[in-house]
């Protein structure tokens, strides 16, 4: 599309005659009409001004679908930068919703116009696996967005340390050992306790505190320090609530998953694990 045409379309794409983009812009009606009909065009110092009143940015307004990541790059940058810090989560998690929406628009040619409410209304997951790697998108109560990019040498190669791998699931199987989790994750980071607290405090019977604190070490929950006070030695743990286990836990619950995709393409050919 010419410039023109282009103006035209996103001045009412965002609802606004010609007299008020031009009053925004501190121009006459009759320049932004003589801009749509490509009578003249606008002035140098007007493009940047134009185009934020258009929400869009320069390419756009020109019709360059040319990208490169560096551009890419500085403008997530600049838009996260330039939010308020308590909506660049959420700006976050647009980004990452509109690249599944590409990825799947490689295949399906969906609708590439965006909707800013679209995220905020976008309750059922996605994914996408092929023979380059998969995506999990959760959305409504918990939502997140992984990627997966297939590694070179495949994805097996996680399973190499699986007896690692078994202990942290044996771990978190013990139902002693979850209940301390929840009780020291409801703590402030660097909580300083005693195990005999612990016990008291989670109904933990002394034959199986120790095997509680040695799970809760594995799972890098706690850190233990052995202090001398008052000539007697103390044994005293640390609590370091692990962010990764929520996402782990987060993520469980898509296994289970049996709900409505809003976006679901399946195309891969070759194995998960290769031999």
């Amino acid at each position: 599309m010419s410039l023109s045409d282009n103006i035209k379309k996103l001045r009412l794409e965002k609802n606004l005659t010609q007299e008020q983009l031009a009053t925004k812009l501190g121009i006459s009606a009759q320049a932004v009409s003589k801009w749509e009909t490509s009578e003249t065009y606008p002035d140098g110092s007007l493009l940047v001004p134009l185009a934020n009143e258009l929400e869009v940015s320069l390419d756009v307004l020109f019709d360059n679908e040319a990208v490169t990541m560096s551009d890419i790059s500085e403008r997530i940058i600049n838009l996260i930068y330039n939010t308020e810090s308590t909506e660049r989560f959420n700006i976050a998690r647009d980004i990452c919703w509109q690249i599944e929406r590409g990825l799947f628009n490689c295949r399906m040619e969906i609708e590439k116009q965006y909707d800013p409410d679209e995220i905020k209304n976008q309750k059922s997951a996605s994914y996408i696996l092929d023979d380059n790697g998969f995506t999990i998108v959760s959305n409504g109560k918990d939502p997140f967005f992984s990627l997966f990019p297939e590694p070179s040498e495949g994805y097996g190669h996680f399973l190499n340390d699986k007896e690692d791998l078994q202990k942290i699931f044996a771990a978190l199987s013990h139902t002693d050992t979850m209940n301390a989790l929840i009780y020291l994750y409801r703590k402030r980071e660097n909580y300083v306790f005693e195990g005999s607290v612990l016990a008291r405090d989670c109904d933990i019977s002394d034959d199986k505190i120790d095997t509680v604190l040695d799970n809760l070490s594995r799972l890098k929950v706690i850190r233990k320090q052995i202090l001398n006070i008052n000539c007697e030695e103390r044994t005293l743990y640390y609590s370091r609530p692990n962010h990764k286990l929520l996402a782990l836990f987060i993520m469980a619950r898509e296994i289970g998953y049996s709900g409505d995709y809003s976006l679901q393409s399946h195309h891969r050919n070759i194995p998960l694990i290769k031999k």
